[in-house]
């Protein structure tokens, strides 16, 4: 490993600590370190976030470019994506600097353009949503799963969510939570103003179009990002991306349904169920 990429909530003076940590470490090891955004090039053996799942999420599409492992490290609240507080951050480095780390794969997704639409190809980690232009206004969206057509939604837009994203904005939307080792991707409307509004699970080598109809135009984002417009008669193409996400994680990381019981705040002690059902 010679060069590592950092993407850091500025704004957290822990953040900042955390990450200058991790950086003597590296330079310590012989390892070359930098900022994301100033890199010439996306030629990183590992990308480090250090703040909360919106951090990580703009470090995962610096890491889908390089084509390497992210390690997140999480500071502030409770995430599903960041992978290990600060005080534990450095023996886990020192893991991946070994080769000895564990690195989970992650399903992605992609969309691209057709017919009217025009944008680069875009990538995320916990989905991709088509919603509405104006605020007082509903967006009409035909989707088709496969090329076969299945309805049109008058709605607030649709999400196409990764199970790691299940419980981001597709669960907002009302949509399933999703274990991460699942392959498939959800489909899920956005406040759909129909009798129908429930979510659409499919298998993950599934193909989802969605087509602007009507009067109003779309936007299109991923994770979050910056909006793209979409011209009435626009479709854009969903599917799983080429390649999964590969995340670091540390041996003793708490399984994905204890954090959904955390997060939400699920009721019940622990304690009392420990071993589980019999």
């Amino acid at each position: 490993m010679t060069r590592v990429g950092f993407v850091v909530h500025e704004g957290r003076d822990e953040a900042v600590r955390a990450a200058a940590e991790l950086k003597r470490v590296l330079h310590d090891e012989g390892v070359a370190s930098e900022p994301v955004a100033d890199a010439k090039e996306d030629a990183f053996d590992l990308v480090v976030s250090v703040g909360g799942d919106g951090t990580f999420l703009r470090a995962a599409l610096a890491a889908q470019a390089a084509a390497c492992p992210l390690l997140g490290v999480k500071v502030g609240r409770v995430g599903f994506l960041t992978e290990v507080e600060p005080d534990e951050a450095v023996e886990l480095l020192r893991k991946v600097l070994a080769g000895g780390a564990t690195i989970e794969e992650r399903l992605a997704v992609t969309a691209e353009p057709e017919a009217a639409a025009g944008f680069a190809v875009q990538w995320g980690l916990n989905e991709i949503m088509v919603e509405k232009h104006s605020r007082n206004r509903l967006v009409r969206l035909a989707v088709f799963v496969d090329g076969a057509y299945v309805t049109t939604f008058s709605a607030d837009g649709v999400i196409v969510a990764t199970p790691t994203g299940s419980t981001a904005y597709s669960f907002s939307a009302r949509g399933p939570i999703v274990t991460p080792s699942v392959n498939c991707l959800v489909l899920t409307p956005i406040a759909a103003h129909m009798v129908f509004d429930r979510s659409f699970v499919l298998d993950a080598s599934q193909r989802v179009t969605v087509e602007v109809e009507g009067d109003e135009m779309g936007l299109l984002s991923a994770d979050g990002r910056e909006s793209i417009e979409l011209p009435v008669g626009s479709r854009v193409r969903i599917r799983a991306a080429d390649r999964p996400a590969k995340l670091v994680r540390r041996d003793a990381a708490p399984g994905f349904l204890s954090l959904v019981r955390e997060k939400f705040g699920l009721p019940g002690d622990d304690g009392n169920h420990v071993g589980g059902a019999r």
